[in-house]
């Protein structure tokens, strides 16, 4: 076979190689729904066979009686990837007050029970925030996720009784695309075959 037609067969391998790269997911293991007490935290991992720098994050909040948005007696969940922060978000899950609905890349979409957008409405009915795209760097092996809530808001007083609000994570799924080193040695192998190639050529020259 020649050089030519040996590299276009690589390439074509390389190409399928690249396309046929699939999606791996991962749930979180030790999401706790609730309701938890406000303030209050929980630590979920991921034991992911591969990395990758632009893994995303989805995941839904999930809120109990009167869990405030932004407002006078503010909640705020926050959350720590591999003990580095992540995001951090107030979302009106029954108490009133208004919901943040980006985080960069990431979106936020809240709804109370009937789901529905509940404004600024105060309704004792809990809710649901969805967390959409949120990037990260996802390493090989056990990965932390560190979910908390707070109550900073003036009037919370350090926090609020269960029978008041409450909070959890519903669910939460981790998505990477993996990158073979495979790929990475068949293309350092197509320059390898190139120099040799040119050095033969020059040889004949």
């Amino acid at each position: 076979m020649s050089f030519k037609k040996l590299v276009a067969a690589l390439a074509a391998t390389l190409a399928l190689g690249l396309g046929s790269a699939q999606a791996a997911t991962y749930s979180l293991v030790g999401l706790q729904s609730g309701p938890l007490a406000n303030p209050g935290s929980f630590v979920a991992t991921v034991n992911a066979s591969v990395a990758d720098a632009m893994a995303t994050l989805d995941f839904v909040v999930q809120g109990f009686r009167s869990l405030d948005g932004n407002n006078s007696y503010r909640d705020v969940l926050s959350l720590s990837i591999n003990g580095g922060s992540a995001i951090t978000g107030s979302f009106n899950l029954g108490g009133g007050g208004t919901s943040d609905t980006s985080f960069g890349g990431a979106t936020a979409v809240t709804v109370n029970q009937n789901g529905v957008n509940p404004g600024t409405a105060i309704g004792w009915n809990g809710g649901t925030t969805t967390i959409s795209g949120l990037r990260f760097n996802l390493l090989a092996g056990v990965n932390t996720f560190t979910f908390a809530y707070s109550a900073p808001g003036a009037l919370n007083y350090g926090g609020q009784p269960l029978s008041d609000e409450g909070w959890g994570i519903k669910s939460a799924m981790v998505t990477a695309v993996p990158e073979p080193e495979t790929y990475a040695m068949m293309l350092a192998g197509l320059g390898l075959m190139g120099a040799i190639a040119r050095r033969r050529k020059a040889k004949q020259a």
